[in-house]
C-alpha cells in the first residue's frame, strides 16, 4: 500500500501562447479498523483501508438512559518516547489532564476552607485551553466541548467524571489522531488498540490505548531535480552553479538509508530553498515535491523539483532616511558593487557593518526580488540616524582597579566633517584615564583613519605610580571577521616608587600592526568558536635613565569556546608576549608585560606578577599565561545565571628560562547580561596561599 504525502505540482507548459499551471493534490487514504476483544477497537496498518470507529463501553445503552456522569481514567501503553508524545497531543489525554488539574485545585481550596467555584474546570476553560494545545500539535484536532460534572470527589489523576457521549467521541477520535502522530515520527505500519473496561460500581472505567509502532520508515530513493537558470548554468559547466548544486546535494539530510521523518522532510525543503536564495537565486520556489511511503516495505521515495528562477545581480543602491550624515558613510561600507552576483550573506554583512558604525539607530537593507529586475536588482538602505551628540555617565567597581566614575562624549559629525570624536574622562582611586579618539567615516575599501591621544595614571598594589602618555595615528581595515589596525605611536611611561624613587622612565617611537580575528556565535556572549589577537611592533626608545636603542615587541592571545554535553560550556585561553631588545636598552614600562588579575591569573593581585626592582613590581620582557574554565547554568528557571570552575597559570619575567608559572584556581558565578557577562570569582593563589575575590560590575547612566 503506497502513502503519498504532500504531493503538490506546478507544471508549466506553453499553451496557445499562454502559461498553463496544473495543480494535482494527492490525499492520504484513511486508516483501517478491526474489532478487538473486550469492547475495544484495534486499528492495524493502513492496508485495511477502512474508517476508524470505537465501540461503546459495556452497558452504554443503560448508561445513556440513566444519563449519570461516568468516572474514568486513561492508560497509554507505548514505547518511549512515543508514550509522552501521545500524552501531550491526544485530545483524550489533554482532556484528562485538564479536568484532573481542576479537581486538584478544588480539593486544595476545600482543604483550606477557601470558597471555590465548582464551574472553574473545563466547562469554563476547556475550549480555550484545548485550542491552545491543539495549535502546538502536529495533528489538527477539535478540543473537548462537553461539560463534565464536578470531579472534586475524585483523586487527581485517578479518574474524572464525564458524560458517556463525550467519552465515546474522545475514544473514537483517538486512533486516527495517534496514527497521524506516529506517521509524523516515521511509523507507517503502526497498530493501535483502544479498549474500555466494564463499568463497576465504585471504580472508574479504564480507557487503555495500546500502540505497536512497527518499524520506522527509511529513505529508499531521492530525486532532486533543478529547473530554471541554475540548471541551465550547471549544464554549461558554470563553476558557481555546479558548486551550488553539489552543495545542496551534499547537505540534503534525508539521504538514502536515513529514517524518514515529517519534520526532517519539511526542514530539508526549507533549508534547500534558503540555500538557493542565499546564493543568488532570490526567487527560487518548489515546482513540486512528493514523498511516497510504502506501508508494507516501510520505504520512502522522495521526489523534489526546484525552480531556481533567474540569478540576481546587484543594481543601484538607494539610501533613505539620511538627514545630516553623508551618503559616503553608507556607500563605502558596502562590500559589493553594482553588477556583481547577489549573495544574501553580503547583504546581511553590509547591514551589520552599518549598525557597527554607531551612526544609526536602525538599519534595514532589502533587495528587490522581482524576477523581472533580476539583472539589476536594486538594493534599498533605510536608516534612522542617532543624535548628533551623546553624553554617557558611568559608575563601576572592580577588584583590579577599584571604584571608578566616568564621563564620555561622542560627536558623530565633528565640525561638519565625516569624522567621529569620542572623549572620555575616567576617575578612580587606582586608575584614571583621559582620552580622545578621532575616527573617520569609512573610506573606499571600508578603511578608516584614526587619531588618538591618551594620558593615564596607574597606582599599583605596592603603591608604585605609573604615569603614561601616548599619541597614535593610523588606519583601520574592518573586514567581516578580520580587523587590521596599522598605526605609528609615540609613548612615554614613568614608574615611581612610594618613596619618590624613579624606577623607570623611557619614551619610544614605534610602528605597529594589530590583527583581530573573530569567529564566534556571539561577540558579546560567545559559547562556540574562537578569537585571536596578534600584535607586532618595531621601534626605537629614548631613555632618560638607561641606554636608548632599537626594540621589537610581539604579543598574541587566543581564546577558544566550545559547548559540551550536559549543558556545560568550556573556554580555554592562551596568552604570550616578548620584547626583543638589548639588556641595557630601556623600554617604556607600558610596552612590557605583567600578569595577575581578573583577565590574567586569578588568585593574584592585578599586575603583581612581574620583575622586582627595589621591592617594587615593574614590567617584564616575557609573559605567558593560560586559563581553562567550565561553566553551566545553575538553574533552569534562571538560564542567564551560570556557575563556573577554573584554573589559571602564568608568570612574567625578563627571561624565558626564569618563567615559573603561578597557579590559581577556584569557582565563580556568571550573569550573562545583555551587555556582556558579569563575573564574581573566588580564587586561591597557590603561591601566595590565600584566597582572593575577583569581581567587576559597572552601570552606564
Amino acid at each position: 500500500m503506497l502513502r503519498v504525502l504532500r504531493c503538490t505540482w506546478r507544471v508549466p507548459a506553453v499553451v496557445a501562447g499562454g502559461l498553463l499551471t496544473l495543480v494535482a493534490q494527492a490525499q492520504v487514504p484513511g486508516p483501517g479498523q478491526a474489532q478487538g476483544a473486550g469492547g475495544g477497537v484495534t486499528t492495524p496498518s493502513p492496508a485495511a483501508n477502512g474508517s476508524a470507529s470505537a465501540a461503546a463501553p459495556a452497558g452504554a445503552a443503560s448508561g445513556a438512559r440513566r444519563r449519570s456522569p461516568l468516572a474514568w481514567t486513561l492508560e497509554i501503553d507505548a514505547p518511549k518516547p512515543l508514550d509522552e508524545l501521545l500524552r501531550s497531543y491526544l485530545d483524550i489525554s489533554r482532556y484528562q489532564a485538564q479536568v484532573s488539574e481542576a479537581a486538584r485545585k478544588r480539593a486544595e481550596a476545600a482543604s483550606t476552607g477557601a470558597a471555590q467555584d465548582t464551574d472553574d474546570g473545563p466547562d469554563a476553560d476547556s475550549s480555550t485551553t484545548g485550542a491552545t494545545a491543539t495549535s502546538a500539535s502536529p495533528v489538527p484536532t477539535q478540543p473537548p466541548t462537553s461539560t463534565p460534572a464536578s470531579a472534586s470527589a475524585q483523586p487527581p489523576g485517578t479518574g474524572v467524571n464525564i458524560t458517556r457521549s463525550e467519552l465515546r467521541r474522545l475514544v473514537a477520535a483517538s486512533p486516527e489522531q495517534a496514527r497521524a502522530l506516529l506517521e509524523a515520527e516515521g511509523y507507517f505500519a503502526s497498530e493501535i488498540k483502544v479498549s474500555l473496561s466494564d463499568e463497576v460500581v465504585g471504580a472508574p472505567v479504564v480507557v487503555k490505548i495500546t500502540v505497536w509502532p512497527g518499524p520506522k520508515a527509511t529513505v529508499e530513493q531521492v530525486q532532486l531535480v533543478f529547473e530554471g537558470e541554475l540548471d541551465v548554468q550547471a549544464e554549461k559547466g558554470d563553476r558557481d552553479a555546479v558548486s551550488l548544486v553539489r552543495k545542496i546535494n551534499q547537505q540534503w539530510p534525508l539521504a538514502v538509508g536515513k529514517p524518514f521523518l515529517q519534520a526532517t522532510w519539511s526542514a530539508a525543503k526549507n533549508a534547500t530553498l534558503a540555500t538557493m536564495r542565499s546564493e543568488g537565486y532570490a526567487a527560487a520556489v518548489w515546482s513540486g515535491t512528493a514523498a511516497t511511503v510504502d506501508a508494507e516495505t516501510q520505504k520512502a521515495k522522495l521526489f523534489i523539483v526546484a525552480d531556481s528562477g533567474p540569478r540576481f545581480f546587484y543594481g543601484p543602491l538607494t539610501i533613505e532616511g539620511l538627514k545630516r550624515q553623508p551618503e559616503s558613510a553608507i556607500r563605502n561600507t558596502a562590500g559589493f558593487r553594482q553588477g556583481q552576483p547577489y549573495r544574501e550573506a553580503e547583504v546581511l554583512d553590509f547591514q551589520e557593518r552599518l549598525q557597527k558604525l554607531n551612526l544609526f539607530e536602525s538599519v534595514f537593507v532589502t533587495l528587490n526580488d522581482d524576477p523581472a529586475q533580476a539583472k539589476e536588482a536594486g538594493v534599498t538602505v533605510q536608516v534612522r540616524e542617532m543624535p548628533l551628540q551623546q553624553a554617557t555617565f558611568g559608575v563601576g567597581v572592580s577588584s583590579d582597579t577599584g571604584p571608578r566614575v566616568s564621563v564620555e562624549h561622542l560627536h558623530r559629525l565633528l565640525w561638519g566633517l565625516p569624522w567621529q570624536a569620542k572623549s572620555k574622562v575616567q576617575l578612580g582611586r587606582e586608575e584614571s584615564v583621559l582620552q580622545t579618539d578621532l575616527t573617520s567615516h569609512p573610506n573606499a575599501g571600508r578603511k578608516r583613519w584614526l587619531l588618538s591621544l591618551q594620558g593615564s595614571r596607574q597606582l599599583d598594589t605596592d603603591d608604585a605610580l605609573t604615569l603614561s602618555y601616548r599619541a597614535r595615528a593610523g588606519q583601520s581595515d574592518e573586514g567581516d571577521r578580520l580587523e587590521r589596525l596599522t598605526y605609528a605611536e609615540f609613548l612615554r611611561a614613568k614608574v615611581t616608587s612610594s618613596d619618590g624613587l624613579d624606577l623607570s622612565d623611557a619614551s619610544a617611537l614605534s610602528g605597529n600592526q594589530q590583527l583581530i580575528w573573530r569567529d564566534v556565535d556571539s561577540q558579546i556572549l560567545p559559547t562556540r568558536g574562537f578569537t585571536a589577537n596578534v600584535q607586532g611592533s618595531v621601534g626605537h626608545t629614548f631613555s632618560t635613565m638607561e641606554e636608548a636603542g632599537w626594540f621589537g615587541r610581539a604579543y598574541g592571545r587566543l581564546t577558544w569556546y566550545r559547548p559540551l554535553p550536559g549543558q556545560w560550556y568550556a573556554s580555554l585561553r592562551a596568552e604570550g608576549g616578548h620584547v626583543f631588545a638589548a639588556d641595557d636598552v630601556s623600554v617604556p614600562d607600558t610596552l612590557l608585560f605583567r600578569a595577575g588579575g581578573d583577565e590574567s591569573v586569578r588568585g593574584y593581585g592585578y599586575r603583581t606578577l612581574g620583575e622586582q626592582r627595589n621591592g617594587v613590581t615593574v614590567g617584564a620582557r616575557t609573559m605567558v599565561t593560560g586559563s581553562a574554565e567550565l561553566a553551566r547554568p545553575m538553574w533552569q528557571r534562571f538560564p542567564s545565571l551560570w556557575g563556573a570552575v577554573f584554573i589559571d597559570a602564568g608568570d612574567a619575567t625578563d627571561r624565558w628560562a626564569d618563567l615559573d608559572p603561578k597557579l590559581g584556581y577556584g569557582m565563580g558565578v556568571r550573569w550573562r547580561s545583555p551587555v556582556g557577562p558579569l563575573r564574581l570569582d573566588l580564587a586561591y593563589g597557590q603561591e601566595e596561599r590565600q584566597y582572593r575575590l575577583h569581581f567587576s560590575v559597572g552601570i552606564t547612566l
